[in-house]
C-alpha cells in the first residue's frame, strides 16, 4: 500500500507535549487516524484517543462530542485521503481512478469502510466526492437520478471489495481461509464493467439517461 496522497500533513506522534488551548480538533482527529491504521476502527476510543495524544480524554472531549461523533469524524477524514483526479482525463478513467483510489485508501484504514456505511450523511469529505462524482457523471451526460444510482452501484462494488479483502487479511493464520493474489485486477475488471454498462447506457437506443421506475 501507498502512503497518503501527496501534499498530506503528517502530525507530530504521541511524544508532542501539548499546552493549554494548543490542541486543535485536526489534531484530535490526526491521532484517530494514527490509531486505526495501527489498531483498526474497531479499537477506536475515547481513551485510546486520549493516551495517543499524550493528553487529558476531557481535552479531546471539547472537540468531539462522544465516541460517535469521532468515529464520524475520522472516517471522513479517511474519505478525505481519496484523491479526485484531474479534470483534462475522459470520464470513464477519471471514474475508475477515482473509485481505485477510494479501495486503496479504505485498505489503509481496517474498519472504516464498514462505518461508512451507516455514517452520518453530509460531512465534508462525503459531500466532495459525492459532488466531484456527480460532476464526473454530469460531464458525460447522465441526470442526477442515473447518477445516483450509479454512485450507490459503485459504492457497493468498492466497499464490498474492501470488506472482503481485509477480512482475508484479518484470517491469514486460519488455513481454511480461501485466498486470493489477483484482488486488484478483479476490481478493476469489475469497474471496467461498470463503466462498459454506463457507456452502453447512453449510447442506446434514445440514450434513455432516467432512472426506472
Amino acid at each position: 500500500m501507498t502512503g497518503p496522497p501527496e501534499g498530506t500533513v503528517v502530525r507530530p506522534g504521541p511524544e508532542r507535549a501539548w499546552r493549554y488551548g494548543q490542541l486543535t480538533r485536526e489534531d484530535v482527529v490526526d491521532a484517530g487516524l494514527r490509531l486505526t491504521r495501527r489498531s483498526g476502527f474497531a479499537h477506536l476510543s475515547m481513551r485510546r484517543l486520549a493516551a495517543e495524544l499524550g493528553s487529558p480524554s476531557m481535552n479531546a472531549y471539547y472537540y468531539v462530542r462522544d465516541k460517535r461523533h469521532l468515529l464520524d469524524l475520522v472516517g471522513d477524514a479517511v474519505l478525505g485521503e481519496v484523491p479526485v483526479p484531474p479534470t483534462d482525463l475522459p470520464w470513464e478513467k477519471r471514474l475508475t481512478l477515482l473509485f481505485e483510489g477510494g479501495r486503496e485508501v479504505l485498505l489503509r484504514y481496517p474498519g472504516v469502510a464498514q462505518h461508512l456505511l451507516r455514517r452520518t450523511a453530509g460531512l465534508p469529505n462525503e459531500t466532495r466526492l459525492y459532488e466531484a462524482i456527480t460532476g464526473i457523471l454530469g460531464a458525460a451526460g447522465f441526470d442526477r437520478a442515473v447518477s445516483d444510482r450509479v454512485q450507490r452501484l459503485m459504492a457497493y462494488l468498492l466497499f464490498g471489495a474492501v470488506t472482503s479483502e481485509l477480512a482475508t487479511a484479518e484470517a491469514a493464520d486460519d488455513p481454511g481461509t480461501l485466498r486470493f493474489s489477483d484482488d486488484p485486477e478483479v476490481f478493476r475488471f469489475g469497474l471496467e464493467l461498470l463503466v462498459d454498462g454506463l457507456r452502453r447506457h447512453l449510447g442506446g437506443p434514445g440514450a434513455q439517461r432516467r432512472a426506472p421506475g
